[in-house]
C-alpha cells in the first residue's frame, strides 16, 4: 500500500518512489524560482510547508526563522509527509536522519545545476 491509496488511508503510508521524485522535482523548481527572483513573491503564495521545504532545500535558516522553524522542526514537519505516520515518527524519534538525507540529496542536485543570474557570483 502506498500514499496513492484513496481516501484517508493514503495519508498514513509512505510516498512511493515516483511520489518522492515528484516532491524532489517540486522543491528543485521552487528553489530555482527563489534563487532567481527572491522569496518575496512566493512566501505568501505557497503553503507554509512548501516554504519551509524550499528553505530546507536552500539551507536558508533565515527563512525558516521567519516561520518560527528550526532545521530540526522543519525536518520533523516533513518526516511524516514523506515516510508516512509510523515511519515518519520513527525517523523523528531518531533525529530525522532519513528526512535529513533526503534533503541533502536535494541540496546536492541543486549544487549540480547551472547557476541562475541570482545565484552566480561575479
Amino acid at each position: 500500500m502506498t500514499n496513492s491509496e484513496p481516501g484517508c488511508a493514503g495519508v498514513f503510508q509512505p510516498l512511493d518512489e515516483a511520489q518522492l521524485r515528484q516532491r524532489t522535482e517540486d522543491l528543485l523548481r521552487r528553489a530555482a524560482l527563489v534563487a532567481e527572483f527572491g522569496w518575496d513573491q512566493f512566501r505568501y503564495q505557497w503553503s507554509t510547508g512548501e516554504v519551509v521545504g524550499t528553505a530546507l532545500a536552500l539551507d536558508d535558516c533565515d527563512e525558516l526563522l521567519r516561520f518560527d522553524e528550526t532545521v530540526d522542526s522543519a525536518l520533523a514537519r516533513w518526516a511524516c509527509d514523506l515516510w508516512g505516520i509510523a515511519d515518519g515518527q520513527a525517523d523523528m524519534d531518531a533525529g530525522c536522519p532519513t528526512t535529513r538525507a533526503w534533503f541533502n540529496c536535494i541540496r546536492a542536485e541543486l549544487a549540480g545545476k547551472p547557476s541562475t543570474p541570482a545565484t552566480r557570483k561575479e
